[in-house]
């Protein structure tokens, strides 16, 4: 690996696999709110994959505020932190290795990603991420920056690391995430696709390889 770049990454999706988790938050939060059940099947078609305000305005009938949705979501939040903590949901698989490698060869890192300040924060405690990446430097999404697809989280993270767009490498999972990237001016986006359905981001503009996890990762190869 090139000594003159930094990484920047993704958190949920591409450093744990969570998907499931955000899921039934949404299923149980859901049920709650409206008092009606919602099956697998509307998981899948109304909730996996989808933003919040989709989730929300098409459960609950009629469109929210921007205070609403807030409010919503973070209630939402809640749930899915309370599911994480009673399970033992790991780094994603190789991502240790990879992070000790980078930290050795000395190549600056980072995190930027659409998670709250609250969830942030437990991640940093459960898998000790100060180990490998300095809290100052991350963007997470109670900064005030648009939201992904914006370019506004990439180029936070890019400014942070005292990088040129076209030094970073961006590791993400979602079609708004290589999006955001792209429009910042990365040019070097890896997919993840260990916790998606989507495996067609490899054709997206700016993404160069695609793994699955990090164990089919070579740093060599950079």
């Amino acid at each position: 690996m090139k000594k003159d770049i930094a990484v920047v990454f993704d958190f949920n999706g591409t450093c744990i696999f969570d998907k499931k988790y955000h899921n039934k938050a949404w299923q149980i939060y859901i049920e709650e709110l409206t008092l009606k059940p919602v099956s697998d099947k509307d998981v899948s078609v109304w909730i996996s994959g989808k933003t919040p305000k989709d989730i929300l305005e098409h459960f609950l009938g009629y469109e929210l505020s921007a205070s609403m949705l807030e409010q919503f979501s973070e209630e939402k939040e809640r749930v899915y932190r309370s599911l994480i903590a009673k399970d033992d949901v790991p780094l994603a698989p190789g991502l240790e290795s990879f992070l000790n490698f980078l930290l050795l060869a000395q190549i600056p890192r980072t995190i930027a990603s659409t998670a709250d300040l609250e969830n942030m924060s437990m991640y940093f405690e459960r898998y000790n991420l100060d180990r490998w990446f300095r809290w100052e430097y991350i963007i997470n999404a109670s900064g005030g920056l648009n939201p992904k697809p914006h370019p506004d989280m990439y180029l936070a993270a890019i400014s942070k690391l005292g990088f040129t767009a076209d030094k970073i490498v961006v590791f993400e999972d979602s079609v708004q995430g290589v999006e955001a990237a792209y429009s910042a001016g990365v040019r070097h986006i890896i997919a993840v696709t260990g916790d998606s359905w989507n495996t067609n981001l490899i054709t997206m503009d700016g993404v160069y390889a695609q793994i699955k996890d990090y164990t089919e990762l070579n740093p060599d190869n950079f």
